[in-house]
Formats: structure tokens, sequence, C-alpha cells
């Protein structure tokens, strides 16, 4: 059926009018005429929802926002309407998980302020997601807020202990340390978790027999629902870039390779956090560096850049784009032995050998 754009327009400038009036009834009536005439128009959904949040029927007013925001690819504000509406019906977890995928959105634009009163609101709603107290601990370490940072690593701790997980709970406490070596809290948690952790192998070596227990279910730690995932994804504008032009003669495959990495730099700190714990630093600790670098190297300040880029290396960070962007400052700063070893180590990566070699000459 073909699709008449004037009676789509009609209907939603008439909706519109209702809304403006509180004809909330009128309003529903004149937007399903622009639903019918437009059955994917995120507007029209979105002035749906405001008639049904009006009418006092919140769930239809929850689907109608989730559908705005997935047609218009992700569109921040329909998002926080969704979560200011389960928030009133008391989905406090699913409002915290959307919560937190509004403030993802703003950290892939470069809004940090905004990522973090998210964050902060989601912890509020559910201080029992890890994803909030992850990204808040690595921003307020990358803003060298040695409180709030500690705090959030103890807190990252404690659910991981309730989760069984008391390695990587005492790896998050050495972080915290790694940030303030005398701190009492963090101090008596690893004391309590060490404890925690011989008393349980006390008590299961003291067991005659083992019960064969079925193992348990998964449980997803603080994944996001599908559709906010793919809504927050969906939602990724166009990175600016980050860092001012090197000072060295470049060429086409030098500026390609350079925004490549700082394309992949950003994208690591989206990646999902690996298990493993080697004695380096954490990821969240390499991924506060990594911003920070980023950070001083867009505002000039190489030598805090390079200074950034190496601690994350030594602390176990082995991307290819690192080692070519920490090359490139190393040119810059006339220290060619030290640009040599790192470029070498891009060069492993064929996406940075050609521009590699190129800088070298």
């Amino acid at each position: 059926m073909a699709k008449n754009r004037a009676r789509y327009d009609e209907a939603l400038k008439r909706g519109n009018a209702f809304v403006q009036n509180e004809q909330w009834k009128e309003a529903f009536s004149a937007f399903r005429v622009a639903i019918g005439e437009f059955p994917q128009a995120a507007p029209a959904y979105a002035g749906l929802g405001q008639a049904c949040f009006g009418l006092k029927q919140l769930d239809k007013a929850l689907e109608c926002y989730k559908l705005a925001a997935k047609y218009s690819g992700g569109d921040v504000d329909y998002m926080r309407q969704v979560a200011d509406i389960q928030e009133r019906m008391g989905r406090l977890t699913d409002a915290a998980r959307t919560y937190m995928a509004v403030g993802e959105i703003f950290l892939r634009e470069r809004s940090l302020d905004e990522a973090v009163s998210n964050w902060q609101r989601a912890v509020r709603l559910d201080s029992s997601l890890l994803g909030p107290h992850r990204r808040l601990a690595m921003v307020y370490q990358r803003q060298n807020n040695t409180r709030d940072a500690v705090r959030e690593y103890l807190g990252i701790a404690r659910i991981l202990q309730m989760q069984g997980d008391d390695p990587k709970a005492l790896q998050m406490c050495r972080a915290a340390l790694r940030l303030d070596p005398n701190n009492a809290d963090v101090l008596t948690a690893v004391d309590l978790i060490r404890k925690g952790a011989e008393a349980y192998e006390e008590e299961m070596a003291g067991e005659e027999e083992e019960e064969e227990v079925a193992p348990a279910e998964p449980t997803p730690e603080d994944d996001l629902p599908a559709m906010v995932r793919q809504m927050a994804n969906a939602f990724e504008a166009e990175r600016q870039a980050l860092a001012k032009p090197v000072e060295i003669k470049t060429v086409g495959p030098i500026d390609k390779a350079r925004r490549l990495a700082q394309d992949q730099l950003a994208e690591e700190i989206f990646r999902d956090e690996e298990a493993s714990d080697d004695g380096s630093l954490s990821k969240l600790e390499r991924d506060a560096l990594i911003g920070q670098a980023m950070d001083f190297e867009a505002r000039g300040q190489m030598d805090d850049a390079i200074s950034c880029y190496e601690r994350a290396i030594v602390g176990g960070l082995k991307l290819p784009a690192a080692y070519f962007t920490l090359g490139l400052l190393y040119l810059n700063n006339n220290q060619s032995d030290k640009a040599q070893r790192a470029l070498q180590s891009a060069a492993q990566d064929p996406a940075y050998r050609d521009a590699s070699q190129i800088a070298l000459k």
C-alpha cells in the first residue's frame, strides 16, 4: 500500500497539538493514523508513547518508546524515556541497564560528564551491576580522581566476591591499592577475601564425600538487553579526530593507519574484560591509561601521552594500534630508537606494516 506522506505529516502535526493541550485520547488517535502510514516512524511512536503516558498506560508507553528508540537507531532522548518509565514502574534493574546503555552512547560521543551521570544513576538503581561500576572506575582513574576510583574498584570487588570469583575480586583490590597503597578499606577487603577463600578451601577439604552438583545456569553479569545493546551500537556517531597530526612528513598510508589506530584504541575501551589475572594491570586500568593518553595527545601534551601508552603496554596492552601510535609519538619526540622498536612491533599486523615502514624511512 502506498504511503501518504501528507497524511502522515498532518496526523503528526495534529497529534503534537493535542499533546500540547493534554488531549491524550485525541493525540492517541492521531498518532495511530501516522503509524498507519509509516509503521517504522520513530516520531510517531514517541508521540504515541507520550499520549499513553498521559493516559497513565505506562506499559503501553514503554513499548512505544522502545519502538521509537529502535526505529531511530537509538536516539538518546527516546532511550532516556524508556529508562524513566521503567524506573516509574519499579523495574529498577531494567532501568539501570538502560541508563547504562545511555551512558555508553555518551561515552562514544566523548560526552564524559553525561556518561558519568547516567552510570551513577544506574548504580543508584541497582548497585549489583558490574558494568556501570567498571565504567565509573575507568573514568575516575582517567581523571585522577583517586578517591572515587578506589570506591568503584571496591564496589566491583564486592560484587565479584558475592559471585564467588575471589581471584578477580583480589585483582580489583590490587588495582585500588596501586592508586592508594595505604587505603584501610581496601586492605580490609583484601584480608576478608583471602580469609573467605581459605575458609572455603578448608570446608571443602573436610568434606568426606563430594556431592555431584549440577552446574549453575550462567547468570548474565550486567549485559544490556539485546535490544538496548543494539540501539546503543546503532547510535554510535562518527568519532571526531582525537589526536593532532604528529609533526612528521606524512603520506596517505600513515594518515590512514593513524585514523585506524585511533578507532581501534577507542574500541578497545568497549571490549569485554578478560578473565585472566596474570599480575599485570587490570583491563580497567589499561582502559583508563588509553583514555588519558588520547586526551593528552589531543591537547598536544606528547610527553604525558607517551608515558600513558608506555604504562599501558607494560601493563599488558598488546594492541598493534598502541604500538603504532606510540611509535609516531616517539618520532615526533626525536626518539628514533624507541620509535623503531614500537613501529616494528606494530608492523607485525598487516594493517600497519606499510605505514610503519614509510614512517621509519
